[in-house]
């Protein structure tokens, strides 16, 4: 799954911290606690996934989540 934005995207020496917790960047808008991202990645890590981010090449950043999933045999299903 990917989320996109179109805003000015992350500095590029910030994209390593973002996930961290209570990371925000400098000047940001006030009302975030900066934990948003950083449960995203406790969610996808516990279900054995991966979470990315980067910086669109036309502004904006990118999210990528990847969580492995297992599809059962429609064999099995329909018995």
């Amino acid at each position: 799954m990917q989320v996109m934005d179109r805003g000015p995207g992350f500095p590029p020496n910030e994209l390593q911290n973002v996930f961290n917790k209570f990371y925000r960047l400098e000047g940001s808008i006030s009302g975030g606690t900066g934990l948003g991202l950083s449960i995203v990645k406790g969610f996808v890590q516990a279900h054995n996934g991966n979470v990315t981010i980067e910086n669109r090449k036309n502004g904006g950043s990118r999210i990528t989540v990847s969580i492995p999933t297992e599809i059962p045999d429609m064999k099995e299903i329909l018995l």
